[in-house]
């Protein structure tokens, strides 16, 4: 095969090369816009994995690169991984990205964290994305088993004045729970143990449910007063 002469232009010497960079660059731009676009991209598949490989190499410092590399963390089961990489990103104050502030709210709030930094991650979704749609979610272990139950349960939700509306999820198998979805009022105070107190009256008998309800003091100390 012929070399090309010296004098020939520095991008003929260089084509191979360039080719390839271009390719590389505009696979990482498609995965980057996509990324900022809020389409979705299943977390389990290997395309998530693929596209935090890529979005971490050329932009490297950027939130929704921590974003990525969280959820990463967390298929591996590395929840302090997935905890620091979603605060480096909080801590450069984002705010586009509704679904790593909802994610970390949630996150939170399953890992039993200190109720008032559930609240805190609630509030900064809510105020950022006051619109979205996309619920919270509080389990219900098996759920209400008896019209009176539902009743009962939906009765507590609707005294709670930052829950716009909720929907019951059944189990999907015997080896999980049921869960109530909470749609958010925009621009109300949360306070995440009202939700918690509501889906507690379930464990009251059924015949203390009308007389007593259910205060929490934290997300796990919770306690039967009078109403």
């Amino acid at each position: 095969m012929a070399l090309a002469p010296d004098n020939s232009p520095w991008y003929r010497k260089f084509r191979m090369l360039l080719g390839i960079y271009l390719l590389a660059m505009a696979f990482g731009v498609r995965e980057y816009y996509l990324a900022r676009q809020g389409s979705i991209v299943d977390p389990e598949t290997a395309e998530w994995a693929r596209m935090a490989e890529v979005i971490s190499r050329i932009n490297p410092a950027d939130a929704d690169t921590e974003y990525l590399n969280a959820m990463e963390a967390l298929k591996r089961g590395d929840s302090d991984a997935f905890v620091r990489h979603m605060e480096t990103a909080l801590d450069k104050n984002v705010k586009h990205n509704d679904v790593l502030l909802r994610t970390y709210a949630q996150h939170l709030f399953t890992t039993n964290a200190d109720y008032r930094v559930v609240n805190g991650a609630l509030q900064r979704w809510r105020e950022n994305h006051p619109f979205n749609n996309e619920p919270f979610e509080i389990p219900l272990g098996s759920g209400p088993t008896t019209p009176e139950a539902e009743r009962a349960l939906r009765r507590e939700l609707d005294g709670i004045e930052w829950v716009l509306d909720y929907d019951f999820q059944a189990p999907e198998d015997s080896s999980s729970g049921g869960r109530v979805e909470l749609y958010i009022r925009p621009a109300t105070e949360i306070d995440i143990r009202e939700a918690v107190a509501a889906v507690s009256i379930l464990a009251l008998p059924p015949e203390m449910r009308s007389d007593f309800r259910v205060t929490c003091l934290n997300l796990e100390d919770c306690r039967r007063v009078p109403r």
